[in-house]
This record gives C-alpha cells, sequence and structure tokens, in this order.
C-alpha cells in the first residue's frame, strides 16, 4: 500500500477493484479511460452498494452544494484531491444515514471526457463477530474475530 503526505491510502497503478490493470488507463485514453481504484479499505463486494458522483449531483444539485460545502469547504464537482474522510462524510449527508465508506473509483463519461467518481460503501453497518468462549460469575467472555 502507498501512502500520500497526509497518510491516506492511494493505488498508484489503475486498477479494476479486483486488482487487474485497466485496460483503458487514464494517461493513454485521457478523455475516454476506464474506472479505476482510487482508493479502497476494507472493501467487500458482497456487502457493497455504490453511488455515481454525476447522479447525486443529477438527483438534487442543491443537495450536493450544501453537503459539499459543509465536508469540503467549497462547492467544487471534483473529487480527484478531496480526503476519503470528508467524502464519507459528505455521503452520509447526502444519503442521510452514517455510511462507512469502502473505495473509490474514478471513471471518464466518454460523451463529455469528464471525470466521474464512484464512491462504496457498506450496505449496512457492520457488527464486529464475537464468539462466546465462557461464562463465570454472570459475566461472559468472548473473542470478537
Amino acid at each position: 500500500m502507498n501512502y500520500d503526505n497526509y497518510g491516506i491510502e492511494y493505488y498508484p497503478e489503475q486498477v479494476d477493484l479486483d486488482g487487474v490493470p485497466v485496460r483503458r488507463n487514464k494517461f493513454d485514453f485521457p478523455y475516454s479511460y476506464d474506472p479505476f481504484v482510487v482508493w479502497a479499505r476494507n472493501f467487500d463486494k458482497l456487502n457493497s452498494d455504490c453511488v455515481y458522483s454525476d447522479r447525486l449531483m443529477q438527483w438534487d444539485m442543491n443537495k450536493f452544494n450544501e453537503c459539499c460545502k459543509k465536508a469540503f469547504g467549497d462547492m467544487r464537482q471534483g473529487f480527484t484531491s478531496r480526503n476519503p474522510y470528508d467524502i464519507q462524510s459528505f455521503l452520509s449527508d447526502y444519503l442521510g444515514r452514517n455510511i462507512q465508506l469502502t473505495a473509490i473509483m474514478e471513471g471518464c463519461n466518454v460523451s463529455s471526457g469528464y471525470p466521474y467518481w464512484i464512491f462504496f460503501y457498506d450496505k449496512e453497518e457492520r457488527k464486529p463477530k464475537y464468539t462466546i468462549i465462557g461464562q463465570k460469575d454472570g459475566w461472559i467472555e468472548y473473542k470478537v474475530e
């Protein structure tokens, strides 16, 4: 894993969510590249929902701008240099519930050449898995897996 100056993980290679290099990368195809992973942490394909940045704007531009202003201090539509934890806060406000961001991909709208971002987040709040290993004096002993 690579880290930037702020301690944020990033992917120097342009790969998909399975770690496979994208066929059309941003450098060779600047206006028609395939989506690639920008950031990921605890991504679980079976427990993920996603939302596209351009759809958030299309659904409610005023809400998008308000949530941007609150999370980032500006109303910029791009997410290139945004902190993933601020993006998580932005999405939580926009969606009206606390979400756990698990991956960010950047793609390119081939009809306009402009980038868009795909935000993956847990479908529901993850609960730790417990294994009860015993009971003593009214106390339950357990191990978190």
